[in-house]
This record gives structure tokens, C-alpha cells and sequence, in this order.
């Protein structure tokens, strides 16, 4: 799959139709343009020689598939247009995933007893939640609502002492390490159905009130049935991608001309 030498434009051929130096770098152009930060930028962007032949790699891959889209009739043979040529790609890896079966209930529950560390959460809440920008008014709502005199709810929606309802935890269950860390750190020890002390975080003062807890534990498995069949059909998907891609790639004739990639 590699080659001694080619023209300095050249910096790979696919049965003899070149892929150019031109075009590696516009690809890397983007890319770049859209990592500016080192911290979240892909490891192999903060590498010159590394960061183009992962994109080589990539257009290659790419262009076997628009191939294969040729061959299936998918797109015609002369065609460039870029947006006609993804729709065409995104077609071929339709037609290639459609010999992929959806898993059953028994391949879930297999990947379910197999992969026990994956189902296995912290307490998890239902939670009712005010915001109030006072701490007076926060105090005063609490007060109100200890004697019972108006719900979280109607507090909520009617902004009594200036509250509204804060979207967390309402209508799921949700994990301490989802909320801010003044919040996160009392959650623990309240008990359910009791309004919670005033409570400051930067994003202003809280009230809670626990509807429900799941203690520890592991995650019942009708609750991740079509999770794990989603992860299954996925990693299934891939895996035939990979294996048709390792067959396109011995199929074809392809020459790499790495000293070209130095200087991108």
C-alpha cells in the first residue's frame, strides 16, 4: 500500500486516481480551524506529520466508500458534486449495515450480565427544585411551604417570592454529581418529602424537596434494555464497517507516498 515516490503534489493514489496534497489540507484546515484550543483539540492534531496522515487515511476511506456507492448505483459515475457524493456515501453505509440483525432480548441480556460495571449508579433522585434570586425570599418561600400553606409546585409556577422551577430532576432520576456542588453535598442526608434548607450556590439560592430515592446499586435492566441493544447494534454496525473496509482496501490498488506529508 506504499510507494517509493510521485510527484510532490501527489500524496496518494487509489487504483491510479490521485488524491492530492491540496486536498489533505484543506481537510486539515478545518479541522485545525475548529480545534484552536490544545486542551480539547484530537491528540493527533497536535501532531504535523500524525495529524495528516489520519486525515489521509481518512479521505481514503471516504473515497473507497464512494466507490462502492459507484458500484451500487447509488451515484453516477461522473459525478462531483460534494453534496451529492456524501448523500451517496451515507447511502452505500445504509446499504452495507442492512445485513447487520438488531439485537434480541437475549443478546441484551447477555451484555447486560457481562458488563456489570456499566449498570452500576450512585443513589439516583426525584427532586422538586425552586431557584429564588433572594436569600430573603428564599427563607420566606421555605416557610410557607413547612406549613404547608402552598406546594413546590404552584410556587413555582406562579413565582411566588419571585421562585421558578428549576429543571433538574423533575421528571427523571437523577445522580448528586448532576447538580451544583452546594446541592450535591446536602442531597444525601435529606429526607424524602422534606423541604431542604436555603441553599447558595453561584447560580442563586435553592429549595429541594426529595419526591423519591433509589439507593446504590445496579440498574434494573428493562430500564437499559433498548440502551443496551442501541450500544449492541452500534458496536455491530462498526464492526462490519471495519471488516468491509479491511476487504475495499485489498481490493483496490492503493499507494501512499508518505514523504509527501511532511510539509503540510
Amino acid at each position: 500500500m506504499t510507494a517509493c515516490s510521485a510527484p510532490k503534489d501527489i500524496i496518494a493514489t487509489i487504483d491510479g486516481e490521485a488524491i492530492r496534497k491540496s486536498d489533505v489540507s484543506a481537510r486539515l484546515k478545518i479541522y485545525r480551524e475548529e480545534s484552536t484550543d490544545e486542551t480539547i483539540a484530537p491528540a493527533a492534531l497536535q501532531d504535523q506529520f500524525a495529524s495528516a496522515k489520519a486525515v489521509l487515511n481518512q479521505i481514503i476511506n471516504e473515497h473507497l466508500l464512494l466507490l462502492e456507492a459507484k458500484r451500487l448505483g447509488l451515484i453516477n459515475e461522473n459525478e462531483n458534486n460534494p453534496e451529492s457524493c456524501q448523500a451517496a456515501m451515507r447511502k452505500a453505509l445504509s446499504e452495507l449495515g442492512k445485513e447487520v440483525p438488531f439485537p434480541n432480548l437475549e443478546d441484551a441480556r447477555a451484555y447486560y450480565k457481562q458488563h456489570p460495571e456499566r449498570f452500576t449508579v450512585n443513589p439516583r433522585y426525584q427532586l422538586e427544585h425552586l431557584l429564588l434570586s433572594s436569600e430573603n425570599s428564599a427563607w420566606e418561600l421555605k416557610e410557607e411551604l413547612d406549613k404547608g400553606a402552598i406546594s413546590m409546585t404552584e410556587a413555582g409556577r406562579k413565582q411566588l417570592f419571585g421562585s421558578r422551577i428549576a429543571d433538574s430532576g423533575k421528571n427523571r432520576l437523577i445522580t448528586a454529581d448532576e447538580l451544583p456542588q452546594g446541592l450535591a453535598e446536602i442531597l444525601p442526608g435529606l429526607k424524602t418529602k422534606k423541604i431542604s434548607p436555603v441553599i447558595a450556590t453561584p447560580y442563586g439560592y435553592h429549595l429541594i424537596r426529595v419526591e423519591k430515592m433509589l439507593p446504590a446499586g445496579k440498574i434494573p435492566f428493562p430500564e437499559v434494555e433498548n440502551q443496551i441493544k442501541d450500544t449492541i447494534f452500534a458496536q455491530h454496525l462498526q464492526n462490519n464497517y471495519q471488516h468491509w473496509l479491511q476487504q475495499a482496501r485489498e481490493k483496490h490498488t492503493i499507494k501512499v507516498f508518505h514523504q509527501n506529508l511532511t510539509d503540510l
